[in-house]
């Protein structure tokens, strides 16, 4: 059965509670902190880590109204000379069903819909999460950073992280514009 998804906006002052349940429930391997705690989770939505002008959140909702995964798109005041980023999370028992495919197509969209001066977003993972990786390549980013252990794990271990972005005419013309690694002089 196709899964039919669509993207709400988290309210924040209604769904605090809610919102804090739902992270805290989970184990999320690839985060700096892969079980967060409801008391973390609070601090951060008082400190403004999921809405406002920086950011902003949005529930990623299957069938019609299960919570499956949530967008947290940041960055967003430097957006007109800077880029924006996200974090995605999908809950475990939905993962790798082409969620995190279609939830990167939507934010990737929404991005460039919203704000006009969007020229690219980017986005980072661990060199381990082979499925986001993946993921960023079906939705056309293309790979343009490899960093030396610069992921600091929950147990003090260091891993490499891979940066991907996309620019605004790729997702226009549905293109990809390969990083020139050869101009080394």
């Amino acid at each position: 059965m196709q899964i039919q998804l669509s993207f709400h906006p988290l309210l924040i002052d209604a769904e605090r509670e809610l919102l804090a349940d739902w992270l805290s429930s989970d184990h999320w391997p690839y985060h700096g902190n892969p079980q967060l705690s409801r008391e973390k989770v609070l601090k951060w939505a008082e400190q403004g880590e999921f809405t406002g002008t920086n950011c902003q959140t949005f529930w990623i909702i299957a069938n019609p109204d299960q919570r499956v995964g949530l967008i947290r798109l940041f960055d967003l005041d430097d957006i007109d000379d800077g880029f924006p980023m996200f974090d995605l999370r999908i809950q475990s028992e939905y993962r790798s069903q082409g969620i995190g495919k279609e939830a990167l197509r939507w934010l990737t969209g929404y991005l460039f819909k919203t704000w006009s001066d969007c020229e690219r977003i980017e986005g980072s993972t661990r060199v381990d999460n082979l499925a986001m990786q993946k993921v960023f390549r079906q939705c056309n980013y293309v790979k343009e950073g490899h960093f030396r252990k610069t992921w600091s794990t929950v147990d003090g271990k260091k891993l490499d992280s891979i940066r991907y972005a996309i620019l605004r005419e790729d997702w226009i013309n549905q293109t990809i514009t390969p990083v020139n690694w050869d101009n080394e002089m």
